[in-house]
Parts: structure tokens; C-alpha cells; sequence
């Protein structure tokens, strides 16, 4: 048996430019597919050493611990933090990964974001998703493309198109949030951040409930995707959260 078929499939592969990246905004996501017995993947592309706070090793250590927490496996690459490109380098080094890992559903950041890694981090990913598909791409691996593609709205998003209901795993997927107290502790010893201030976190609360009162429930996660919504995905989060509908 080949290394790609040894493992389960994997369902659902997060991926983020940082650590802590994807637990922003789709930690209870994650969470549920642990719950529901569906392997998922955080992929980050960087350790985030260029970060005001904590070092690419603690931030490696918490990024480890969320996982735990979520229930699912982890995979950081060394692309360098702030300098990775768009280049055929990054996009074959992408590719390769993809292939190895071979996710039906992938999770990227938002097209549209404050900081440029995370909006380059998208584009870099869907082009590989697109190209790890290609039979004569002189790429390591075996073809594989996934069969859908979704992200996530940063941190100021317009209307989203799918809302997965999370409350259930509510207080996990805030406590893998809190693993990054690096990044988003109160700490009068450290730098002053944006993410560290407490207005950060009340805005991850805030989205949350927001996007929860318009699907009736406690706390939700916002998806955004291309049109018609993928078969695949509505058949992933239908496993996650069986009343999900888009949203008009």
C-alpha cells in the first residue's frame, strides 16, 4: 500500500499562511470534523518568525497544541515568513504537498485581506490546487486536485455563502485560539499588537455570533466559495452540520 492510500481520506485540509491563521476563523469547523469521526489537516505555509511576538519555535509549540485540542493533524512548512513568492518555486514546493496530502476539500485565507501574506497565501494555493491536478506537471507526486475549494472573509467580510452552525464545539475551538498566547495574550511585558489587543478577540466572538443569529444558533463559522456550491462541499458540511443550506 502506497503512503497516499495508507491513511483515511483526508476530508478537509485548512490551509494558512501563519500559525493561528486558520483558527481564527474556522477552528469550530475543524473541531466538528474530529468529531465526527472526518479527517482534517491544518497546513501552514510558514513558523510566522517574523511575528512582533513570541519565536517560530513557541509559535510551532501552540500551533501544536491547537491541533491536539481540535483533534486534528498538523503540517507547517518552511516557506519564509513575509518573503515567500508567487514563483515556480513555492508553487512546485505547494503542488508537491498537495499531492502528498491529497484533501477533497480545501480551506484557504481570504482573497481580500489586511496582510499580504494571507492574500498572497491564496493565490499561491489555488493556482497549486489547480495545477497538482495536471497528469504531465513536472511535479513529485501523483495528480491530485481537490474537489473543492472554499475560504474564509478576513476580518471585515461581506455577505457569506455557506454558515456551519459550531456551537456545539464552541469552547474547543476558542481554547485552541487561546493555545497562540504569543500572539494573543494580554501580556504588558510584550509588545503592543492589533491581535493582541482585546477588541481582536471580540471581534472573533463578534463574526461568530453574528453569523450564528442568522442560522438560529449560538455561535457560527462563514464559508465563501464559487457558484454553483461544489458537490463536495455541501456533501462535507452536510456531514458536519446536516440542516446547512447556502445562503441566498
Amino acid at each position: 500500500m502506497s503512503p497516499e492510500t495508507a491513511a483515511a481520506p483526508l476530508e478537509l485540509l485548512a490551509l494558512g499562511a501563519h500559525p493561528d491563521d486558520v483558527e481564527v476563523h474556522v477552528g469550530g469547523l475543524l473541531a466538528l470534523a474530529a468529531d465526527r469521526g472526518l479527517r482534517g489537516t491544518i497546513l501552514d505555509l510558514t513558523a510566522g518568525d517574523l511575528g512582533t511576538r513570541g519565536t517560530a519555535e513557541t509559535r510551532r509549540a501552540e500551533a501544536n497544541a491547537a491541533a491536539r485540542i481540535l483533534g486534528v493533524e498538523r503540517v507547517i512548512l518552511d516557506f519564509p515568513d513575509g518573503r515567500f513568492t508567487e514563483d515556480e518555486h513555492y508553487l512546485q514546493r505547494l503542488m508537491a504537498e498537495l499531492r502528498r496530502l491529497r484533501p477533497r476539500v480545501l480551506i484557504l485565507p481570504a482573497p481580500e485581506d489586511r496582510h499580504p501574506d494571507h492574500r498572497r497565501a491564496f493565490r499561491l494555493a489555488r493556482e497549486a490546487a489547480y495545477y497538482a491536478g495536471l497528469k504531465n506537471h513536472p511535479c513529485p507526486g501523483t495528480p491530485w486536485r481537490p474537489e473543492a475549494i472554499a475560504w474564509v472573509g478576513g476580518e471585515n467580510p461581506g455577505q457569506p455563502d455557506l454558515l456551519v452552525d459550531v456551537s456545539a464545539v464552541w469552547d474547543r475551538r476558542m481554547a485552541a485560539f487561546d493555545a497562540f498566547g504569543s500572539q494573543f495574550a494580554q501580556d504588558a511585558a510584550q509588545p503592543v499588537t492589533r491581535i493582541a489587543h482585546p477588541a481582536f478577540r471580540r471581534g472573533v466572538l463578534g463574526r461568530a455570533m453574528h453569523w450564528g443569529s442568522l442560522r438560529m444558533c449560538d455561535w457560527a463559522e462563514a464559508l465563501w466559495c464559487e457558484k454553483p456550491v461544489p458537490k463536495a462541499l455541501v456533501e462535507l458540511l452536510a456531514k458536519l452540520e446536516p440542516s446547512l443550506s447556502p445562503q441566498s
